[in-house]
């Protein structure tokens, strides 16, 4: 007889990467014979991926694992597992914390979760949170079908910013090999995704670990000759990395997105330092100047960070008129919050919140306000845009994003009531009549 199926649970928290190993284990797993579901009320596996970038994120898991004990005691045969970048930092300690969870995998270990399970079966309860190698594991994905696939290039990161826990959780830089990520990409085409975004930390440092002279510009090329994907996305960028190589090959590959995810974190240069990002306001904008020049079309968008330490009101002031000066096309804002591990734990975090929550309004109102007179000043122009869906706030309406990442929404069914559903996956062109500050709005050419 066939072996009996079994069900997992798994609910993923944080960025992009997460999503793309919450792939990647769902597709060891079912090489075991597990069937993803919906809710944990039926599981025999309960996985959380977790992150650690904010306190949040964590406080949840926390929430999630106290409810649980009282489930673990009524079904002990019930397996629970935390993964991801909370196991990573905190590793044998959830062990100790939370008698009723059994196994803790950390970021580079995931793939091999049917063995840690086997183990499981075998013996105690277990932490598996070694570093291992990125290069030549097999990371094929469970991937629902849909327009866009993750896909990961590279992890980790050598930057070791003050206030991120990033290379704590995930490592040194490690590459992948081009070869590999452009097999796992005509795969993803063969199977329909019309769109594949590179995801990495600092996704503009790939191939720095291989010595092959590969590197992101390269890459970009060799992705976009695979017949039969439209668009191509990467993310995330570090100023430090953006060469005029990489610049002009994103300017020059049609099916390339001209968008550009570059954190900026704070306008002053007093505050870059002490966050160690390596770079001054001077030359941040100067990063910004040269993609504007050799990319016209270029959008960019920023993560900017409030209320780190010793931050003042000048130096906010700073970010204000950074923000003014750029006008950027998207903005993050985030309120610091401190992080066991990383070098600005050790600093006063001296800003009080109601500031703190001041100021993330403010830049988020000035964000908001750059968006919207942007977005009037497109009313009337036309934009070939890869159509992704039905929109999540009305299904009367499809919608897809530019060749930057403008959000436009246009009638899901034409005049005589017909669907225009046969669009989905592929390029349309919308001409703008009407925007708010988040979307814009138009109908078929």
């Amino acid at each position: 007889m066939p072996p009996m199926s079994k069900n997992v649970y798994i609910e993923t928290f944080g960025c992009q990467m997460n999503l793309a190993d919450t792939e990647t284990v769902l597709a060891r797993l079912k090489d075991e014979d597990y069937q993803q579901i919906e809710t944990s009320e039926n599981a025999d596996l309960i996985l959380y991926n977790t992150c650690s970038v904010r306190d949040g994120a964590e406080a949840k898991i926390r929430g999630r694992m106290g409810d649980l004990k009282k489930v673990k005691k009524q079904r002990p045969d019930l397996r629970i597992g935390i993964m991801g970048c909370m196991a990573q930092r905190e590793q044998e300690a959830l062990l100790k914390q939370y008698p009723h969870l059994d196994l803790v995998v950390g970021t580079d270990q995931f793939v091999h979760m049917p063995a840690l399970l086997k183990q499981l079966d075998e013996g105690e309860r277990l932490a598996a949170t070694e570093f291992g190698d990125f290069e030549e594991r097999n990371w094929s994905s469970l991937r629902t079908e849909g327009i866009n696939a993750w896909v990961p290039v590279m992890r980790g990161c050598n930057y070791n910013c003050t206030y991120c826990i990033v290379p704590k959780t995930r490592g040194k830089e490690k590459s992948r090999p081009l070869n590999l990520i452009i097999d796992d990409i005509k795969e993803l085409v063969d199977r329909g995704f019309a769109q594949v975004t590179l995801l990495g930390q600092t996704i503009d440092a790939y191939g720095k670990t291989l010595g092959d002279g590969n590197n992101l510009a390269s890459l970009l090329r060799a992705v976009h000759e695979i017949d039969g994907l439209k668009r191509i996305r990467y993310i995330t960028s570090h100023p430090k990395d953006i060469t005029d190589e990489l610049l002009h090959t994103i300017g020059e590959l049609p099916r390339v997105c001209k968008h550009l995810h570059v954190p900026a974190q704070c306008g002053s240069s007093r505050i870059l330092r002490l966050m160690g990002r390596r770079y001054t306001r001077d030359e941040y904008l100067h990063f910004a100047d040269r993609a504007r020049t050799i990319i016209p079309n270029v959008e960019l968008l920023t993560d900017m960070i409030v209320g780190f330490p010793r931050e003042t009101d000048e130096d906010f002031q700073e970010s204000v008129s950074l923000m003014n000066e750029v006008r950027f096309d998207g903005a993050f804002v985030f309120i610091y919050s401190p992080r066991p591990g990383t070098g600005a734990y050790n600093l006063a975090d001296d800003v009080s919140m109601e500031v703190k929550k001041a100021r993330c309004n403010e830049l988020l109102a000035i964000q908001l306000g750059h968006q919207q007179e942007m977005y009037a000043s497109m009313h009337g122009q036309t934009h070939e845009i890869l159509v992704e869906g039905p929109s999540k706030s009305n299904d009367q309406k499809l919608c897809g994003r530019t060749i930057g990442n403008r959000n436009i929404i246009f009638p899901r069914f034409d005049e005589n009531g017909n669907s225009r559903d046969h669009l989905i996956s592929n390029l349309a062109s919308i001409t703008i009549d009407s925007s708010t500050n988040l979307s814009l709005f138009g109908d078929l050419v």
